[in-house]
Order: C-alpha cells, then structure tokens, then sequence
C-alpha cells in the first residue's frame, strides 16, 4: 500500500515539474519574442544605415567609380579610334595618335594629328583639327581649328577658329573667331569676332561684339551688351540695363546754340559723342557743324547725378565735303591732317522726371590751346578766362546750356 503511494505521489510530482515547465515557457514566449523582434529591428536599421550611406559615397563619388571602371594603360598608341595599341578604351597617361584617338581619361598628354575625343582631360591635349571632351578640362586644350569641353574649363582652351565651353572657365578662353562659355571666372576671353557668355567675372576682348546675361570686370569691343554690369565697358556701343545709356538734346542761349549728345557705358566711364550747330543752321546748313568725342563719369545722388565728361571737340563745316573725300580715298594722312580738335568738358545735374525723361542742365566750356584747333568765333562768349596751366597757355570760354534727356532702350 504504502509502495503504491508512493508511486502515486512520483508521478504526481513528475506531472506538476512538466506542468510547471511549459508553463514557464508559455509566460517567457512573449519576453523572448520581444528581444528576438527588437534585434531584429536593430539589424535591420543598420542595414538601412549602411545603404545610405552607400549610396551617399556612391553619388559622391561618381566620377571616381566611372573612372575606376575603365582600365588604365600609361601609353596608348591610336592610328584612329577602334585601332590602337593596346586595342580598346583606356584611361591614359599618354596617348600618341596619327590621326585620331578616342579615350576617356588623359592624365598627361594627349597629341594627334588631327583630333582627340575623350571624357575628361587633365595636362595638355592638343591636335591639328579639333578636341572634343565630354566633361572637365584641367590643363591645356589647343587645336587648329575648334575646341569643345562639355563641362568647365580649368586652364588654356585656344582654337584657331571656336571654343565651346559647358561650365565654367577659369583661366583663358582664345580663338580666332568666337568664343562661347557657360561662366567666365577670373579669367580672360578674348576672340577676333565675338564672345558670349552668361556671367563673366573677368574680362571680354571681341573686335565686334561682346554679349552677357551679367559682367564683373570688363568688356572691350565695338560692341558691348549686357545684362548687369558692374565694371567697365569700352567699345563704340555700350549696352547694359543699369548703365548709362542716353540721348539729350541741349540749348546754349549765349551762343544760341543746340547740340544733341548720345552716352552710353556704365556709369563708372561711359562715351559721349556730340554734334551740334547754331540753332538757325539745323537742318538747313552744315557749315558751321561741330562734332565731338570723349569719355565721362557719372556720380548718382539718389535719384539725382551729375556727369562730368571730357572731350575733343571740333569744327567741321567748312572742311566736311573734303573730309569725306579723304574718306572714301582711304587717304589717312589728308584725314590726320583735317583732324584739329579743342578740348571741350561739361558738368551738369540730371533730374529724372520718370524712368526715361530727364531734365538736365549744366555748364560747358571750351579750350583753345596756342598750340591746337581753333574754337569756332560763334562759340566765344564774354564768360572767359585766360591763363598758364603748367607752363601751357590757354583761354577758356564757358556757357551754361538746359535741356532734356531720354533713357535709350534696346
């Protein structure tokens, strides 16, 4: 009996150690469940760290991935593109063709007898014809005829005909007939015709015309058209929206004189280019015409500004007939010999009565040297003034004149 009991009691123990077990393991399912779930979470977000990051090395790092994806040769020799010792598309350090050679990378010097295409070019690349790169030139890009650089330019781009640049350009930009850049920074771009650019921030030289959306520095050309200037234009024509850019028609009372003026330029230096007659005498005579040229400044006071200007001035009337002809014979001494002009200046203070209309006045005098052009006796007035100015004799006539401006617009 007591043997039985105790049977009964083992396996009631043996039962309730099981029951207990599972139970345990029913009650820590959830706890563990939790730590699993949270372990993974943090997997996983570190997994998303790292691809991010990844891809954030990956998008800055590009040109680095691209570039290492293309084996390099340190020597490739072309005779043209597709035959080429070793046969294939390489990054170089030098590349030698007779005719031509396509690669991507030039790290030294890339030299053909007629063209070069390539992705990126660092150190010289020079042919007899053309270059084409797709993207960044750091160094020197010269050919006979054109140069094209799909990205900036970091260097020497010269052709003997264009340049075409998609970025930047910092450090020259010469070609014999154009020139064409996204940016000019800090550099020079100079062309026998003409040079366009979006934002120059250095200087333009063109024998015909310069264009830009704004300029920082300087435009040198027969024509000079922007945007935004702040610097200098110094060309026959001088276009910018916040330059000087005028014509005025003024009276002169004391001589009985009307002369019209046209200023173009920035505000710093602009041209002035005058003719002008006794009052009687326009559009009936031209024998007692007087034309000048000259330079000036222009000083705002808010809305108000005064200009001072310089110019030679001088009587051409009487010689103009002869003028013409020494003209149309290309005859440049009879036209030296017919050149004798005075100095002339004027001050006035400009009111705008809106954005184009301005009403100006001021005070122009006249110089007649002992040695140098003759000012014209109807421009003489009792308001004289005879002197030595560094050992320079000289008598001044000045006259006050009124009159209205308008703003040009092109």
């Amino acid at each position: 009996m007591k043997a039985t009991v105790r049977s009964l009691l083992s396996v009631m123990l043996v039962l309730a150690l099981g029951a207990g077990t599972l139970s345990a393991q029913e009650s820590d399912d959830p706890v563990l469940q939790k730590a699993r779930d949270k372990y993974q979470e943090k997997l996983d977000k570190g997994k998303q760290d790292s691809g991010t990051q990844g891809s954030l090395a990956s998008s800055g790092s590009d040109t680095a991935d691209n570039e290492s994806e293309v084996p390099y040769v340190p020597v490739l020799l072309s005779f043209t593109p597709g035959l080429s010792i070793p046969l294939g598309y390489y990054r170089t350090s030098a590349s030698f063709a007779a005719i031509g050679a396509a690669f991507d990378t030039s790290y030294g010097f890339a030299g053909a007898g007629v063209f070069n295409m390539y992705d990126r070019g660092y150190g010289f690349q020079g042919a007899g014809v053309f270059n084409i790169s797709g993207k960044k030139i750091g160094g020197f890009q010269g050919a006979g005829v054109f140069n094209i650089a799909g990205g900036e330019v970091d260097g020497f781009q010269g052709a003997g005909i264009f340049n075409i640049a998609g970025g930047s350009v910092r450090g020259a930009q010469l070609a014999g007939i154009f020139n064409i850049a996204d940016k000019v920074q800090g550099s020079v771009q100079a062309a026998g015709l003409f040079n366009i650019a979006s934002t120059v921030k250095g200087i333009q030289i063109a024998e015909m015309f310069n264009i830009a959306e704004s300029v920082n520095g300087m435009q040198i050309g027969f024509v000079n058209i922007t945007g935004e200037l702040r610097g200098l234009q110094i060309g026959f024509i001088n276009i910018s929206n916040n330059g000087v850019d005028s014509l005025s028609a003024l009276y002169m009372p004391a001589t009985d004189t009307a002369f019209v003026y046209w200023q173009a330029g920035s505000p710093f230096l602009y041209m002035v280019l005058g003719a002008g007659a006794p009052r009687s005498d326009w559009f009936v005579r031209n024998d007692n015409l007087m034309v000048s040229a000259g330079i000036g400044t222009r000083v705002r006071l808010g809305g108000p500004y005064v200009d001072v200007d310089v110019s030679a001035e001088q009587a051409i009337g009487s010689d103009i007939d002869a003028i013409y002809q020494a003209a149309v014979d290309h005859d440049k001494a009879a036209l030296v010999s017919y050149c004798k002009p005075y100095p002339s200046g004027r001050i006035s203070l400009g009111l705008p009565l809106g954005r184009n209309l301005h009403l100006t006045g001021g005070v122009k005098v006249l110089v007649q040297l002992e040695e140098g052009g003759l000012v014209p006796e109807s421009q003489k007035t009792q308001d004289s003034l005879s002197a030595t100015w560094f050992g320079v004799p000289f008598t001044a006539w000045s006259q006050w004149f009124l009159g209205a401006k308008v703003r040009l617009h092109f």
